[in-house]
């Protein structure tokens, strides 16, 4: 088995490179020694090829461009970058300026030696190390909206910056032989997710000087960028510097993505969660034609005695009140088509795109104590939906619990004859709380982007 570097090695390694000895002299030297290679070249500062990086790493984040992100890319940049704005809403972020002025310490930097201290004078809060609520809230939505599993992702960390602070031209992946230090079998860093705060008065822009872009913080605006290349290689034209901040202050919060994860189990994942988007938050309340709903509760007046319990694959309905937590009542084609017709130009209009229709599913009728176990519709036929509240016989209103592209949750209340347009194979969407009352009804009628 190949031996470890120590310390004392790696003492040598440094100061043969510092009077410039041959880097491949050096590993020759290191290879006869029997150290392990893929470290040796860690330590002398050379760049790991992807077949190494596989090699050496059990769980790799191989797919960089396979992930949720609902924003343009920045185009025209040798990097893949993106600005998001309104990822977090004002509340959050004051929220998270206070816990972060809360636990303050100098901002420090991975670095194998002495650095001058002006580097980055910025603080530092290590946000992750909160065990709140709020911010496994947060931390959440960030691992949802990029499409990386949280074990890959480093903690958040929140940086504080005070008029004439700044951090100089840096590059976040780990260079030469601070990966080594750093790796701890978890590779380089591979994405950068930073959202500003706050607006700042003057000064404090996040600058690319390679790519000649400058970005001025703006208040929820969120920040991505990978910091390597498509092949796992680093690329130098992400260095970067937040300049000083000429007038007022400037808060940021920022999650580091690692190539590999340690504890991440051989699972799928839900790739309904890389489907496009195609509205702006994903979802929206309307109102059914008053003459087509009527038309239903007649429909449904006359053949009330035709529900049969319902058994869902997958056991998403449930309740620990009835043994058959929900029936299903067949509408009749005619009616279907109907409500296919009424509500195609306005989801058309609402999701800027040509629809087919693919299903009705009929009258579902939840029983007590019912639970709708949060989930992303089928994406062979259900991309683009409509909720149309028939009836409800409730104790308590029964919210549906749905996201936002920015993973945001929300609870949307539906009286009969409103409808809920939704984005339901992208959006995890259910009703989590167990129905309190005797029933409460509802239609799902769902459509596919023409192509």
């Amino acid at each position: 088995m190949p031996k470890e570097l120590t310390q004392d090695w790696l003492d040598w390694i440094f100061e043969n490179i510092q009077r410039g000895c041959d880097r491949k002299e050096l590993l020759d030297i290191l290879l006869k020694e029997g150290f392990d290679p893929q470290l040796c070249k860690i330590a002398l500062g050379y760049e790991l090829s992807k077949n190494e990086i596989k090699n050496k790493q059990e769980k790799v984040f191989l797919n960089p461009k396979n992930f949720a992100i609902s924003a343009d890319q920045i185009r025209d940049v040798s990097a893949e970058i993106y600005e998001i704005e309104g990822f977090l809403n004002d509340d959050e972020c004051n929220l998270l300026i206070n816990k972060i002025k809360s636990k303050l310490r100098p901002s420090t930097i991975a670095t194998s030696g002495i650095y001058d201290d002006s580097f980055r004078t910025s603080s530092t809060c290590d946000l992750g190390n909160l065990e709140d609520l709020f911010m496994q809230e947060i931390d959440r939505r960030l691992c949802n909206f990029i499409g990386i599993d949280s074990s890959f992702g480093e903690i958040v960390q929140g940086q504080h910056y005070l008029e004439n602070q700044e951090f100089k031209a840096h590059t976040d992946y780990f260079e030469g032989t601070q990966l080594l230090e750093h790796d701890g079998g978890r590779g380089q860093i591979s994405y950068t997710f930073m959202i500003y705060l706050n607006d700042v008065i003057e000064g404090g822009e996040t600058e690319f000087p390679k790519l000649n872009k400058s970005f001025i913080p703006k208040k929820g605006t969120a920040l991505i960028w990978n910091n390597l290349n498509e092949d796992g290689s680093l690329n130098s034209n992400t260095i970067h510097q937040a300049h000083p901040v000429l007038k007022g202050e400037k808060t940021v919060i920022t999650k580091w993505f690692r190539q590999a994860s340690l504890t991440l189990d051989d699972k799928t994942d839900d790739l309904n969660k890389h489907i496009q988007t195609y509205t702006d938050e994903g979802f929206k309340k309307e109102q059914l034609d008053a003459d087509l709903f009527n038309e239903i509760k007649e429909y449904l007046a006359l053949h009330k005695d035709d529900f049969y319990d319902e058994f869902v694959e997958g056991n998403f309905i449930q309740s620990d009140k009835v043994d058959v937590p929900s029936r299903l009542f067949e509408l009749s084609d005619e009616l279907k088509n109907k409500i296919h017709n009424s509500l195609q130009k306005p989801m058309e209009a609402w999701s800027k795109t040509k629809l087919e229709p693919t299903f009705v599913y009929g009258i579902r009728d939840y029983k007590k104590g019912a639970v709708l176990i949060p989930h992303r519709d089928r994406n062979e036929t259900h991309i683009i939906s409509a909720i149309i509240n028939i009836d409800k016989k409730v104790e308590k209103d029964w919210p549906l619990e749905i996201d936002d592209h920015f993973y945001r949750r929300h609870e949307v209340f539906l009286e009969p004859g409103e409808v809920l347009f939704y984005e339901s194979a992208r959006l995890l969407h259910g009703r989590p709380a167990p129905l309190k009352g005797e029933s409460y009804s509802n239609i799902f009628c769902h459509y596919m982007p023409k192509h």
